[in-house]
């Protein structure tokens, strides 16, 4: 379809040109044009370097429009900015043209880019009367991004969209990444508002926008808009869930939050881990669920390390369970037989208290008395009336 365009355009100019040049130099451009559509490019192109030797700069100029549009066609944009530079210099076209010409030399100096020389001649051309104003903005502001200078790409951008009778996604996309650049989350979000509500389905954008209000600590909406994502069917709880638990523990909603940790973990969506397993510990202990808590700890193979076992401890001890107390402590003992730990010790000597054992109490509360808590163990004995 394009090469049909090429074509179509280069025609047009060809029977423009006709009162401009010889008839020899009109039938060899001519010659040129069928050989391209027989796709014989290289007799074509024996024929156009002959015409760019020619004294009329007219016949040059549309023969240069020809040469251009077969680099475009193989990507070589070097030899196509030549020939639209060489084009603009012979100045022999219409002002119409050579605008046209000078607006495609634009875009392959940001192809190139060479965003400068893109900025220059857009503006050039926005001074022009001409209706590129739409397409001149859009190369202005991926000039200026590109360029870094994310200010003025805004200031292109809003210019575009309040003349562009429709969105348009490339734009906004600009925009969005121009206010992300300045740290302008405040100016993302409302743009990435925009963005989901045009391109629905895009989950990028809704991600991007669930992102940036936990990025700015607004836990709220961030778990409004995932939850609505889900609702509309847009986010995949499945490849999200981590996400979604992440957004309920940030609002405080730790029952819901550990309840969707289980059911992640049944289902597969999160992986059954040492991590997941912190955080469903920590989620039942935020919720105050410690029925739940003490039966995880007590059952999982994650809960085998001391920090989860004093973990386990402190809450039989808390629910008055001071045997299962005792036994939780006592296999921490054992694996921490070099290494002593006061505040194990200390809770055996509770535990024992509540037992009436003062015995066992007093002996938990000398080995602390010489240890580097012995402050502590002297206040715990005042409290118990227990002579150390």
């Amino acid at each position: 379809m394009k090469k049909i365009i090429v074509i179509i355009l280069i025609l047009n100019a060809v029977l423009y040109a006709k009162p401009t040049m010889s008839q020899k130099n009109y039938d060899l451009l001519m010659s040129a044009e069928k050989l391209i559509e027989l796709d014989e490019v290289k007799k074509a192109k024996e024929i156009l370097n002959k015409l760019v030797l020619s004294k009329n700069d007219y016949a040059k100029s549309y023969a240069y429009q020809y040469l251009a549009n077969l680099s475009l066609q193989t990507a070589d944009y070097n030899k196509t900015k030549t020939y639209y530079e060489t084009i603009i210099k012979l100045a022999a076209l219409d002002e119409n043209n050579i605008d046209r010409i000078k607006f495609s030399l634009s875009k392959i100096y940001l192809s190139l880019e060479e965003y400068d020389k893109c900025i220059i001649l857009s503006k050039e051309l926005l001074n022009n009367k001409n209706d590129l104003t739409l397409d001149l903005y859009e190369s202005l502001i991926y000039a200026y991004y590109y360029k870094k200078e994310f200010k003025k790409s805004i200031v292109y951008s809003k210019k575009y969209n309040a003349l562009s009778k429709e969105k348009k996604e490339n734009i906004y996309q600009m925009l969005y990444s121009s206010h992300i650049e300045l740290k302008k989350y405040a100016q993302a979000i409302t743009t990435l508002n925009t963005m989901v509500k045009k391109w629905t389905q895009k989950q990028n954008y809704w991600l991007q926008l669930i992102s940036l209000y936990q990025e700015t600590k607004q836990y709220k909406k961030a778990l409004a808009t995932i939850e609505l994502s889900y609702k509309e069917k847009i986010l995949d709880p499945k490849k999200n869930t981590q996400f979604y638990v992440n957004l309920l523990l940030q609002n405080d909603l730790f029952q819901k939050g550990s309840l969707a940790i289980e059911q992640g973990i049944n289902k597969g969506y999160i992986k059954k881990d040492a991590r997941s397993f912190e955080l469903l510990i920590s989620a039942y202990l935020s919720a105050k669920e410690v029925d739940k808590a003490i039966k995880k700890l007590s059952t999982s193979k994650f809960a085998k390390t001391n920090k989860y076992k004093k973990i386990l401890a402190n809450l039989h001890y808390n629910n008055h369970h001071y045997k299962s107390t005792i036994k939780v402590l006592k296999s921490i003992a054992q694996k921490t037989k070099k290494e002593f730990d006061a505040d194990v010790h200390i809770l055996f000597a509770l535990c024992y208290f509540e037992l009436e054992d003062i015995k066992n109490t007093t002996l938990h509360l000398k080995k602390v008395y010489h240890s580097k808590k012995k402050k502590r163990a002297v206040e715990i004995a005042k409290v118990l009336q227990i002579k150390l």
